[in-house]
């Protein structure tokens, strides 16, 4: 079976899941030749769904939280931090990348000139 196909059935079963309307059976029927691997890895999902209970954090822990968030981010802001820019972190880069190829050239140009030098 494509692997491709078996992640986005498995994925599509995993979202119904959650919702609480998956019913594998109507995903294998969807198949032309069922696999007994698919029929398998839907049967632990369904396993591990049924032993997940939902939990939230208690008021204490989000507080905490928020506090241990706040503090960290106004002590980035005084030591300076800055987050990273994506596009001048690609400048750089691509600038590097032409220094290094055009001295690649200037090199291989060196190169065959000194050997047409040679030659004559």
């Amino acid at each position: 079976m494509n692997k491709k196909l078996l992640k986005e059935i498995l994925a599509a079963h995993a979202d119904h899941l959650v919702k609480g309307e998956a019913q594998s059976q109507d995903y294998l029927d969807l198949l032309a030749d069922p696999a007994e691997e698919l029929a398998r890895l839907f049967n632990v999902a369904e396993q591990v769904k049924s032993t997940l209970k939902p939990i939230t954090p208690t008021r204490d822990f989000e507080t905490e939280l928020k506090r241990q968030l706040l503090t960290t981010a106004h002590i980035r802001r005084v030591e300076g931090y800055t987050p990273p820019n994506p596009s001048r972190d690609l400048l750089i880069l691509a600038a590097i990348l032409s220094f290094f190829i055009s001295l690649a050239g200037v090199l291989l140009a060196w190169r065959l000139r000194r050997q047409a030098v040679i030659t004559l």
